[in-house]
């Protein structure tokens, strides 16, 4: 998470524990930037010649029925129990609509490797 990332997901946490699905306590969550770089993992396969890496972040903003939809679609979320579904969905609602504009903002981070297959 950013910096300035939204505190939407730390203040967040306490729903998911009291509803027995907290983060497991070695969770990490990189920085932009900071994503794995596994050049040099795929490059001593033998397979692979010179690996550039790139990262990509970038930042969407959700209201409750996007972000919902979105969290539907989190295997992790799909397999809840429909009463800790409801729940935490019932809570995001709330906490949203205190909010001015009704919206947060997620960061999103991507990594992408390119190489040239070996003969």
């Amino acid at each position: 998470m950013p910096v300035d990332g939204d505190p939407f997901f730390p203040d967040l946490q306490d729903v998911y524990d009291e509803i027995g699905e907290s983060l497991p306590d070695d969770c990490v969550f990189p920085r932009p930037g900071e994503l794995a770089d596994h050049a040099a993992e795929i490059e001593r396969t033998g397979l692979f010649g010179p690996v550039s890496m790139r990262q990509f972040d970038w930042e969407e903003t959700y209201d409750a029925d996007g972000y919902i939809a979105l969290l539907d679609t989190f295997s992790g979320h799909r397999m809840m129990e429909q009463w800790k579904r409801e729940r935490l969905y019932r809570e995001i609602r709330r906490r949203l609509a205190e909010r001015s504009d009704g919206t947060l903002r997620r960061h999103w981070g991507a990594v992408l490797h390119v190489a040239h297959r070996l003969p």
